[in-house]
């Protein structure tokens, strides 16, 4: 590197500690009541996990006490916040089903104190079929 290309690089690194001071110090303010932000695509591949766990995250940062709800059977975001979710653990599956309450499903992450995951284990590919018969199955969380 030419002295020319660490003097860019040095004023880059400059802007971006500078930018990282102002954003520490901008207060947020947390909304009054409770929000329900859900991140959702058909299409494997776009980030959906990544925004979620990214998001959760943050807010959680800023003091926000931040429940994420895994609803993919493969459980990536409950393997990213660090929560276990192996087919016994009580899941998103058992409180789709009836089986448990909300409660019993919330774990705690390891990423900050203010979040928590309900997470998802494999079992959660088969509850489609299960819940084909019920009535306002899509309404099954509501409530819980």
């Amino acid at each position: 590197m030419t002295e020319t290309d660490n003097a860019l690089v040095a004023k880059h690194l400059a802007d971006k500690r500078r930018r990282r001071r102002a954003l520490e110090a901008t207060v947020s303010p947390l909304p009054p009541h409770t929000r329900i932000i859900t991140v959702s695509n058909q299409k494997g591949g776009v980030g959906k996990t990544t925004t979620t766990v990214n998001l959760a995250s943050a807010l959680a940062r800023r003091g926000a006490n931040v429940l994420v709800i895994d609803l993919d059977p493969q459980g990536n975001a409950s393997t990213a916040l660090g929560v276990m979710h192996r087919p016994e653990v009580t899941s998103v599956y058992d409180v789709l089903l009836g089986e448990e309450g909300i409660e019993a499903a919330i774990q705690p992450t390891t990423d900050h104190e203010n979040l928590f995951c309900v997470p998802s284990t494999i079992n959660l590919a088969g509850a489609e079929i299960e819940l084909v018969s019920l009535v306002a199955r899509e309404q099954r969380l509501k409530g819980r």
